[in-house]
């Protein structure tokens, strides 16, 4: 995972041409358009504009072990999802979208959080965590997907990353 442009992976799912690879410029669209379709099931939710996510990306491809990973299927690319080494040496999941609503309860993003949490592991086998708002229904999604609530605040969960195998992913 150090070099952000070189993360590409093949996922097997029956007949589907499946890969995780890096985001790139020209995911930008995509990833505004699915961000501000979820806005309000993130902690930012203000409408991005065009600008700010160009912002956003020229910092975030310079920032060290930071990685934004878009999921393809067949050519379309319908979903995304990232993962940052924080200075407390602990994984974060952030943005986790599913943009294209009929790829859903397919198995698809679960097998690419499980192969983005494998390569990150891979790397540095520190603590995976992330926090979502209490109102997210993803939280049930993380709940199957291997993450158990490590604590509560007014607005929000933490929650932390178990050790599964890649065969107990859910949809």
């Amino acid at each position: 995972m150090k070099n952000k442009n070189k993360f590409n992976i093949n996922l097997l799912c029956g007949e589907k041409n499946i890969h995780l690879r890096s985001a790139s410029i020209v995911d930008l669209e995509n990833l505004r358009n699915w961000k501000n379709s979820e806005r309000n099931y993130f902690f930012h939710q203000s409408v991005i504009e065009v600008e700010q996510q160009r912002s956003w990306f020229d910092s975030f491809y310079h920032r060290p072990n930071d990685y934004m990973l878009i999921l393809d299927i067949d050519g379309a690319s319908i979903g995304c999802m990232g993962i940052r080494l924080l200075s407390n040496n602990e994984w974060d999941v952030y943005n986790v979208i599913l943009g294209v609503a009929s790829f859903g309860k397919q198995g698809y993003m679960g097998r690419a959080l499980t192969a983005m949490l494998q390569m990150a592991r891979s790397e540095n086998d520190f603590p995976i965590k992330l926090k979502v708002l209490k109102s997210n229904p993803a939280l049930n999604w993380y709940q199957k997907n291997g993450f158990n609530i490590e604590y509560e605040e007014i607005d929000h969960f933490g929650l932390r990353y178990q050790n599964k195998t890649s065969k107990e992913f859910q949809s």
